[in-house]
């Protein structure tokens, strides 16, 4: 489901490393300066500034196998370097875009959504192509559950549901889910509309219900926005 993703951001990391072969010979500072240049997410230009050569190209070689089609379960994703820059980016920059998407979105015709997501993902890059066909073409649960599931192969991260009685306004998502992830390092929360509840939320953490008084705070100091 992430490999157009994951074929993209090689295709740019290859290309740049191709023009510039002495990168892993330069001091941490000089390579920072290099990839001033290169278009992909942050974590990924933190990742280059830490790494050997060898390291990276033997990332190369996983990357590619998984691309290839190896189950995951064949993957050692546990600490890798790479996939732990791919649940940063996951887990923090990337699930912000996914927390400004309207709970309508995924009821709208295909060619609508196409039209939305350009208005939250605006980069005209392969890369920003296959994060708008990852939202596009999947559902909330497929993305979410994608997502989770990565990070729980990469970082042993907590699965984190959060409910409410109707969809959220996307500026509380991002308050509660900055708070989760202080208390649930790498994880990805899922917001879920539970429409049995009334009023107020309800947090499960790997399927146990966990004490949330904390996100009536985030709810005042945010204005709760909610759509029917």
């Amino acid at each position: 489901m992430i490999n157009s993703f994951l074929t993209a951001l090689l295709y740019e990391l290859v290309h740049f490393l191709a023009k510039h072969k002495d990168f892993f010979e330069l001091a941490h500072e000089v390579r920072e300066e290099k990839l001033a240049s290169l278009k992909v997410p942050a974590a990924f230009k933190h990742y280059l500034t830490q790494i050997s050569g060898e390291h990276f190209f033997k990332d190369l070689k996983i990357v590619t196998s998984l691309l290839n089609g190896t189950p995951w379960a064949q993957i050692p994703f546990k600490g890798n370097a790479f996939f732990k820059a791919l649940t940063e980016f996951f887990t923090v920059t990337f699930a912000a875009k996914v927390d400004e998407l309207p709970g309508r979105f995924y009821l709208l015709p295909y060619e609508t959504r196409v039209v939305e997501i350009k208005k939250i993902i605006e980069s005209e890059n392969r890369i920003a192509d296959a994060l708008r066909e990852f939202l596009v073409t999947n559902s909330y649960q497929e993305v979410a559950g994608t997502l989770t599931e990565l990070s729980q192969l990469v970082n042993g991260s907590d699965m984190v549901l959060v409910q409410a009685p109707r969809d959220m306004d996307g500026e509380l998502k991002k308050e509660i889910r900055k708070v989760l992830l202080e208390k649930h390092p790498h994880s990805f929360p899922v917001f879920q509309v539970n429409r049995g509840l009334i009023g107020g939320f309800r947090v499960f953490v790997n399927g146990t219900s966990v004490d949330h008084s904390w996100l009536s705070r985030i709810a005042k100091l945010t204005s709760l926005k909610t759509v029917s």
